[in-house]
């Protein structure tokens, strides 16, 4: 199942007779059909009438809007599951500080050992740098966290193991394109404006697996609550960072896939001009659709809704979460 992306400026989404089409300034550009299709994402000034916009979300598929930039704005859904019970483990899950500790803690400890999986699998026989130091570190860290009382303990020991975890990560690119340190808000080079799109990409997905089970997604056992902020996706997406979003950004970097000239400044932040956006796009729904593991069908997006329903039966069942572990055997081929 894909995700179609629509960029076009100036288009327009119809209704025809039966089917759905995209036109602009009168002119034909697709059809649209809606039978293997989960997603459809709109990214700048595309317009979707009223009429296809009802058979879309008869359809069941959700529709995602982006800015022209890439930044995520919002998206309409079909109407899921109305399992409010679900709802109310999570509120009790959340008020219990001992509950919310378990999950909040399975979810940093298996970050860490993703994060020190990602460095054990690239291929550093190329490469002077002391990785070592930096799997020695995370490890003895990642100790510590059956002593953390409170979420910001564990939040604090999330945050260094992070900004080692990047040391290692800036040493795995090879194509010249200069990366020092994670920052964002705005990214300040085209890797971080990668990683920025890709997570966002990937937390809209994971967002639209936690409201298909019902979940309240502004609550969040590590992220807690914040004013207008989904939390919850936000916990989920910690378990795939550096196998589908960093694997993914290194790869189009390290084969050449992006470069410099592919990038701009726009209002004071690096952006992807349109072309390379567009490349960027099919490149990631390509990604998301091949197989996790060479010996099985299962992608990431399967994966996702996975452990949107493990985390559903975790919260109803009060027991702890099982994020997703990723091991060498969980993947096609070592880091690029």
């Amino acid at each position: 199942m894909a995700v179609v992306y629509i960029k076009e400026q100036g288009a327009c989404i119809k209704k025809h007779s039966n089917r759905l089409i995209i036109e602009k300034d009168g002119e034909l550009l697709a059809e649209l059909r809606l039978i293997r299709v989960t997603g459809i994402s709109v990214i700048g000034n595309v317009q979707i009438t009223t009429q296809a916009l009802h058979t879309i979300l008869q359809a069941g598929v959700d529709v995602s809007f982006f800015s022209g930039s890439g930044r995520y704005l919002s998206h309409m859904a079909p109407e899921h599951s109305k399992n409010i019970f679900l709802r109310l483990s999570q509120y009790h899950c959340y008020e219990s500080m001992p509950d919310r500790l378990k999950f909040a803690r399975a979810i940093v400890d298996n970050k860490i050992s993703n994060q020190m999986e990602m460095i054990r699998q690239y291929r550093w026989s190329d490469s002077e740098y002391d990785y070592r130091e930096d799997l020695k570190s995370l490890s003895e860290y990642q100790k510590t966290l059956g002593r953390k009382e409170t979420v910001n303990g564990l939040m604090g020991v999330e945050g260094i193991c992070s900004a080692i975890y990047f040391r290692s990560y800036a040493k795995m690119f090879k194509s010249g394109v200069s990366f020092q340190e994670r920052n964002r808000r705005p990214p300040k080079d085209p890797i971080n404006a990668i990683l920025s799109l890709t997570y966002t990409f990937l937390t809209k997905e994971i967002t639209a697996a936690l409201e298909a089970e019902s979940f309240e997604l502004y609550l969040g056992f590590l992220h807690g609550i914040r004013y207008g902020r989904k939390s919850l996706a936000l916990d989920l997406i910690e378990e795939f960072r550096q196998p589908a979003a960093d694997r993914f950004v290194l790869r189009l970097f390290n084969k050449g896939m992006l470069g410099e000239d592919d990038f701009q400044m726009e209002d004071g932040a690096v952006r992807l001009k349109p072309n390379a956006f567009k490349q960027f796009c099919m490149a990631y729904e390509k990604w998301m659709q091949e197989p996790v593991n060479k010996n099985e069908s299962q992608n990431f997006r399967d994966i996702i809704r996975q452990q949107a329903d493990v985390l559903k039966q975790a919260v109803r069942e009060n027991r702890i979460y099982q994020p997703f572990c990723w091991m060498e055997k969980d993947v096609q081929e070592e880091c690029i």
